[in-house]
């Protein structure tokens, strides 16, 4: 400070913050920074010399007291200034900053800035920002807690599903004149959902519609108006209260399985056998009509040994009496039919004799649900004549398009009994939910990403 006299002292670090934190735990928190520069080190034999910070400060009690002494005396800038250096010494690794007892420091006057230095003051309000920042960035921020977490999570995911939604309305072209007049203007967002999956415009409206009554204007709360819309949904899923009923008082319960090729009927018979014999305790019996692919019946006998239940085979239909009546002491059993084309009707015609003849108590289509529309409902057409009464689906854990699937067993018309979703035997396989299906629907996925289940 010019004009000033007062006792100083001079810091020396490696860095700007080692400086001052050595300087405010020397002379208190208030100390006044005077100057600052960066000097070089000289090093062995002269080279290779570090660079270090000076920082020149004194207690503010005293830049205090002299600048009253100024303002009474006129101090020549000369002599105004005594300094002692005190030198932050450089840290080893792992050591503490540590100063330089006063006893130990060296008093020397701070050398003069050479020509066209910048001004001191300048200097000064430089190394009070620079002070004021390193305050700052020392003082960390309070954490936030749990529910400010949650809270923000909470308005990252609804602010993601509203402009997915608004870039799916966009790219189906959905805009205001297509939406029906009857939904809400908070529920096209749902609507628009609905129909990205492929639930048919008339079943998504009067899902939205349905959902929209029961909950008047309380439509603040996404996840009950989520909840409601699948509750809704599900009630198009026509779904078995029970996948198999109980078995008759005389005589085994008879169930058939029929379907177009390629959907996985083998496998899936095998699931429901393992189902009935390890989660019921009951005694079941395979047949299988399929003898047009070797590999089938090997591999169903497969299974048959490795779940130690018998296997037999019918070629023609006039087998199947005999085989049923040789196993009235079975609970549970289940025909495994040959796939056939929904365009081969002399196949189909086959295939109805055999079921004649078994008379089943529940007959089971099995569809793919990585079918098309078009393709599932061309199946049930053709074989709905057969008695069938229940709906497996298949491969949910390949298909594309959950809304579709859906519509497809509404407009059936058939109770849904179970659905598969991979090819282990028996885990991956468990009764219909209408509610499942219909989450499935509305997320794209089961709530967890896997459609793999256990649950029988």
């Amino acid at each position: 400070m010019e004009g000033l006299k007062l006792e100083s002292k001079i810091y020396r670090a490696n860095t700007m913050s080692e400086a001052v934190a050595g300087l405010r735990e020397d002379l208190g928190s208030d100390a006044v920074i005077l100057e600052t520069r960066t000097v070089r080190r000289t090093g062995f034999w002269g080279i290779l010399g570090a660079t270090i910070v000076e920082v020149h400060a004194a207690r503010a009690v005293e830049v205090r007291e002299a600048r009253q002494r100024s303002s009474s005396n006129k101090v020549p800038a000369s002599d105004s200034t005594r300094a002692r250096e005190v030198t932050v010494r450089e840290p080893v690794a792992g050591e503490a900053i540590e100063i330089m007892p006063p006893e130990r420091a060296s008093t020397a006057m701070p050398p003069s800035p050479p020509e066209g230095a910048p001004d001191r003051e300048a200097t000064r309000r430089m190394a009070r920002a620079m002070l004021e920042r390193l305050e700052s960035e020392s003082t960390p921020e309070p954490k936030p807690g749990p529910a400010e977490v949650d809270l923000v999570r909470s308005e990252i995911g609804e602010l993601r599903d509203l402009v997915g939604q608004v870039l799916r309305q966009q790219t189906m072209n959905i805009g205001d004149d297509n939406v029906p007049t009857g939904i809400p203007e908070e529920m096209v967002c749902w609507y628009v959902d609905l129909i990205s999956s492929e639930v048919s415009k008339e079943l998504a409206t009067r899902v939205i519609e349905a959902a929209s009554q029961e909950l008047g204007g309380n439509l603040d709360d996404r996840q009950h108006v989520r909840e409601r819309i699948i509750h809704h949904l599900s009630r198009f899923v026509p779904t078995a209260s029970s996948p198999l009923p109980e078995p008759p008082l005389h005589g085994p319960l008879v169930i058939a399985m029929v379907g177009p090729t390629g959907v996985g009927k083998t496998t899936t018979t095998a699931k429901i056998a393992a189902t009935c014999r390890l989660h019921r305790g009951g005694k079941v019996a395979l047949v299988t009509c399929d003898t047009y692919r070797v590999a089938a019946v090997a591999q169903l006998r497969t299974y048959a040994e490795i779940l130690g239940i018998p296997l037999h085979v019918a070629e023609h239909p006039g087998q199947i009496p005999g085989l049923m009546e040789s196993m009235n002491d079975v609970d549970v059993v289940i025909i495994d039919t040959p796939g056939r084309s929904q365009r081969d009707e002399d196949r189909i015609e086959e295939l109805s004799r055999f079921l004649e003849a078994a008379r089943p108590h529940q007959t089971h289509l099995v569809l793919s649900g990585t079918a098309g529309e078009k393709v599932l409902l061309r199946e049930a057409e053709a074989f709905l004549p057969l008695g069938v009464d229940r709906i497996v689906l298949t491969k949910l854990d390949e298909a594309v398009s959950f809304g579709m699937l859906v519509d497809v067993l509404h407009r059936i018309g058939r109770e849904l009994s179970f659905v598969t979703t991979g090819q282990e035997v028996p885990a991956d396989i468990e009764p219909a939910s209408g509610d499942r299906l219909a989450s499935m629907a509305l997320r794209g996925t089961t709530h967890d990403g896997s459609l793999r289940s256990s649950r029988l």
